[in-house]
């Protein structure tokens, strides 16, 4: 039942372009379902599907993707859309663990190439060195 008053909360908001879910629910379900316009409300505001734009969180406008989601089928097709299965909340365990594996291999592998290259530039420092102390001057110097 809380569905479809959020339902129909959402479409009413995008009609008029900004509702009073108190105001609706009076009219429509009666003054006992007070509670119920609040708790719709919350439910399209926490998803991000409306916004209260006024001070006293009794206007109710639609967001973008509360207007994309009342053209195409409302807050129950909504519900109905399967959520993305990359999104940082839905990965599986498995999957988490799979990452942080590889990214420790990749920071293991960060490490010893950075290693090996601080290594060959201390190695051709100290060739340098060696070979101007030694007094042998490249014949490319010449």
């Amino acid at each position: 039942m809380t569905e479809l008053r959020v339902h129909e909360l959402l479409q009413a908001a995008y009609v008029a372009g900004e509702v009073a879910p108190f105001d609706l629910a009076a009219e429509r379900w009666g003054d006992e379902s007070l509670s119920d316009a609040k708790t719709a409300a919350d439910t399209l505001v926490s998803l991000r599907l409306a916004k209260f734009t006024d001070e006293g969180r009794t206007l109710l406008a639609p967001t973008n993707a509360g207007r994309y989601w009342a053209l195409h089928g409302g807050f129950l097709a909504f519900l109905k859309e399967e959520p993305e299965k990359t999104a940082g909340k839905n990965r599986s365990s498995e999957a988490e663990a799979l990452r942080a594996n590889y990214m420790a291999l990749r920071l293991k592998t960060f490490w010893w190439s950075f290693g090996m290259s601080v290594t060959g530039f201390v190695i051709a420092v100290l060739s340098m060195i060696v070979a101007l102390c030694s007094g042998e001057i490249p014949h490319r110097w010449r």
